[in-house]
């Protein structure tokens, strides 16, 4: 005899299973959020006696600042030479030529140039730490460095988080001026826009506001980034299917808190008056 409950149960069972699921994940999540902020807890102790190892802090730096560099570069300069493309023709002809460069450059400025630099860092670099870290950790060889007393928040977590804080801001500035210069390119070639007078609406409609509001949201996208790479995979367990979750939980993850922090972010800078 079916039981009322388990009649209950055989009603949208795909629906039930994915609800499941994202209760599941929504579960790991929490906990991986509180594990990232234990852990920065950690380094800023760590950093305030000064345990800190200049040699791997400038192996990760060079890393995420150089080896990521070029698809960042790929990406903010192409996204210049869209922006310029759809705007810089229909702007001359309405006689707002003077403006195509400050269009640009604010779009850039304000908003592409750290979203594409993250992404682009999230997309090599944090994957490659959350496999990285969980295949030490499900090797066991974050065991061994615990045995070996060496804290394992302090040699594979902090050196890759303040990596990421320093390399992505510096990153910012250059993939702006390449994302700038891309917009130049096209709207002097396809829009006859003076070079002069691209760069002159640029500098006068660029304030240091905007500069100041990229280099703050790219500094915290490092530290999200890499704290929650770095901390989904030391938190890893199982086998090594755990690798591959860890990887894509790293940067779905990243993506999402980096969406929201952005928001927040822009509307301190410019929404709030």
């Amino acid at each position: 005899m079916v039981t009322p409950r388990q009649e209950r149960m055989r009603l949208f069972p795909y629906t039930r299973k994915a609800i499941a699921a994202v209760g599941r994940e929504g579960l790991v999540f929490v906990e991986t959020l509180g594990s990232a902020v234990e852990y920065s807890g950690q380094m800023a102790r760590f950093i305030l006696s000064g345990q800190f190892d200049l040699r791997h802090f400038l192996q990760q730096l060079a890393f995420v600042g150089i080896d990521t560099l070029g698809i960042s570069l790929i990406m903010t300069t192409f996204s210049g030479m869209v922006i310029s493309l759809q705007i810089a023709k229909e702007m001359v002809k309405q006689g707002a030529g003077d403006y195509v460069g400050a269009l640009v450059s604010m779009a850039l400025i304000r908003e592409l140039a750290p979203i594409m630099t993250a992404f682009a860092v999230i997309a090599m670099a944090g994957s490659a730490y959350a496999a990285e870290l969980s295949t030490m950790k499900i090797t066991n060889q974050v065991n061994a460095l615990r045995v070996l007393h060496v804290d394992p928040v302090r040699y594979l977590v902090m050196p890759r988080v303040l990596a990421g804080i320093a390399a992505l801001p510096l990153m910012n500035v250059i993939t702006a001026l390449a994302g700038i210069m891309g917009g130049l390119l096209v709207s002097h070639l396809l829009a006859d826009v003076g070079i002069g007078q691209y760069l002159d609406s640029v500098k006068n409609q660029t304030q240091l506001k905007d500069v100041v509001a990229m280099l703050v949201k790219s500094g915290v996208f490092g530290f999200i980034i890499f704290s929650m790479s770095t901390t989904i995979g030391l938190n890893a367990s199982g086998g090594s299917r755990e690798v591959g979750l860890s990887t894509t939980r790293a940067v779905v993850w990243s993506f999402v808190l980096m969406a929201v922090l952005d928001y927040v972010l822009t509307y301190m800078f410019y929404g709030a008056h």
